[in-house]
């Protein structure tokens, strides 16, 4: 029965082509479980955007946005830790075309085929739908560091580890908050904008299923075919949508896809005066982080939209001060500005930011990528000298409190039931900037701590932070 919805994940990487090259490459003579070990490293692939490619295609992105900088992260927090049980960690990165759909398996088969790794990360962006190329087709352990979804973490078994809340937690707790708030009026007539993308489709689903046992009417769900279009066609479909929601009554819009495909959506509703609210569910790639904050069209900053997630900000609710660093967090910057030699600000999106005075101001630090090789070293030295990834799997699940940068209240855990790190969520509000919004008295921008729209933290009941709702 798993394989089935799994299959529907998997396009291109079909098994028999994976196993196919997968035995081309004389795997079968390397023992799976010391795949990626040498007497003297633990060889890893890094899933990163090719930016390089983007702008090579014409793309237009700031010069410190490339796939070199993107690498040096992940090598600079790794190396910082020495060598673990006699090993360093040796970082290969692998990259896809964030634009074109169809590059995401044949970036699979160069992870798992091509160089045989002990394990794949990736921080975000990378499609859930592909993962399984990784996990289950070629049996590789993958450190995730987004929104899963139940069918895939049960088919990868213990080959699979993530950082965000799956796409289920995330649907059920933010429609719990969102209940609890008082977001909408029972008499809303709801549009739910999702995608096929599967732990896009979950998030859909599940967030479907908890409002109308709510006792919301659901006046429209669309699908936007994410998985099996470019990025231009998903935009003209995330467009089209608009009208659609407006035929069907629509007043309220719970919105399940990215950025990267919802701007069109928000920009067509704000040109035909559609008059939507709206929510956010968080199981899409930087949805509602810094950097997908800095994405959402200004056209929506003025309306309140809310979002449900474990991501943090540097933002404060009294919208006054840049919320101050942990100690992990600290220990993450320091590592982060030596690595790529800048001094990072707190709250500025990746690729830095010019703002009205021509003052420019230098990239934040990577949090998923520092949070998740913190974790990977703890497991890897639990998994001891002789390290197999059923091993190194155990490991993760005893990691049950460690700190965390940017997302969970500062911390989180594994347990033998849980198999994502993050145990906590907040409720966020889109608060809009702009690189010509001035500095305030408080020194930010329009209570944002750069030139960009950002989230601002909610209190509820006195309190930020809240557990994370089991799907069952």
């Amino acid at each position: 029965m798993l394989r089935t919805p799994y299959r529907f994940v998997v396009l291109v990487c079909a098994a028999a082509l994976c196993t196919a090259l997968f035995a081309g490459a004389g795997a079968a003579s390397v023992p799976r479980a010391q795949q990626g070990i040498t007497k003297d490293s633990v060889d890893v692939v890094v899933l990163v955007a090719d930016l390089d490619g983007l702008r090579a295609q014409g793309l237009s992105l700031p010069a410190k946005l490339t796939t070199g900088n993107l690498t040096k992260r992940w090598q600079g927090y790794f190396d910082s830790y020495g060598k673990i049980n006699g090993r360093s960690i040796k970082v290969t990165p692998v990259t896809w075309d964030p634009v074109d759909p169809k590059s995401f398996e044949p970036t699979c088969i160069k992870a798992t085929q091509d160089n045989k790794p002990f394990a794949v990360l990736n921080a975000n962006g990378y499609r859930a739908s592909s993962v399984g190329c990784i996990t289950v087709d070629n049996n590789t352990f993958m450190f995730y560091g987004e929104a899963v979804y139940a069918a895939l973490q049960k088919a990868s078994g213990k080959k699979l580890v993530s950082l965000g809340v799956p796409a289920e937690e995330a649907a059920k707790t933010g429609v719990a908050i969102a209940n609890k708030q008082k977001f909408f009026p029972k008499t809303a007539k709801i549009g739910i904008l999702s995608g096929n993308e599967p732990a896009i489709k979950a998030a859909g689903d599940t967030a479907e299923s908890e409002l109308k046992k709510s006792g919301y009417t659901i006046a429209q769900k669309t699908e936007i075919n994410i998985v099996g279009q470019d990025t231009a066609a998903q935009l003209r479909d995330a467009q089209a949508a608009v009208a659609t929601m407006k035929a069907a009554g629509v007043d309220t819009v719970v919105v399940v896809v990215p950025f990267t495909v919802n701007s069109s959506f928000f920009d067509e509703a704000n040109n035909s005066n559609a008059g939507f609210k709206y929510m956010l569910i968080d199981a899409a790639s930087s949805l509602c982080t810094q950097f997908g904050a800095s994405r959402v069209p200004a056209a929506i900053g003025p309306a309140n939209v809310p979002c449900v997630t474990t991501w943090d900000t540097r933002a404060v609710n009294a919208k006054n001060a840049v919320k101050k660093d942990n100690p992990f967090e600290a220990k993450c910057r320091k590592i982060m500005d030596a690595a790529l030699k800048e001094k990072t600000e707190p709250g500025v999106p990746a690729g830095d930011v010019t703002d009205a005075n021509g003052q420019t101001l230098t990239e934040d630090l990577a949090p998923n990528e520092c949070t998740m090789a913190d974790l990977f070293v703890q497991a890897l030295k639990k998994a001891g000298k002789n390290p197999t990834t059923d091993k190194l799997y155990d490991a993760f699940l005893t990691l049950k409190s460690n700190p965390a940068a940017y997302m969970s209240n500062g911390q989180g855990g594994f347990s033998p039931s849980k198999t994502y790190f993050v145990n906590q969520v907040h409720l966020e509000i889109l608060n809009q900037a702009s690189t010509q919004t001035a500095k305030d008295a408080n020194g930010l921008y329009n209570g944002c701590p750069a030139p960009v729209n950002c989230w601002v933290p909610q209190l509820i009941g006195g309190s930020e932070w809240f557990a994370v709702q089991p799907a069952t």
